[in-house]
């Protein structure tokens, strides 16, 4: 069975392009799809990188907040000691 389609694939379709003109054409249309690639890859890595992802999210913090945060525990820890205590 032949397959008479102008399409060149999945690649050729996702962006509206019949395929390619010609050897110049081919080579912008690699280089496209390699550049694409390279872009999916830095994101996929950004997002495999938990320590990274952790270390921006511990900057986007105020200090007060920790500050504070710290500080009612310990006043529930305190609290929660006294009653213990009593009870």
């Amino acid at each position: 069975m032949t397959h008479s389609s102008g399409t060149t694939g999945a690649a050729g379709r996702a962006n509206g392009s019949v395929g390619a003109k010609g050897p110049d054409e081919l080579r912008r249309q690699i280089e496209q799809t390699r550049a694409q690639l390279g872009d999916t890859v830095e994101e996929l890595a950004a997002k495999a990188d938990v320590k990274a992802r952790v270390h921006s999210a511990w900057d986007r913090v105020p200090r007060e907040a920790v500050v504070i945060g710290g500080a009612g525990v310990a006043v529930v820890a305190a609290g929660v000691l006294v009653w213990r205590h009593y009870h």
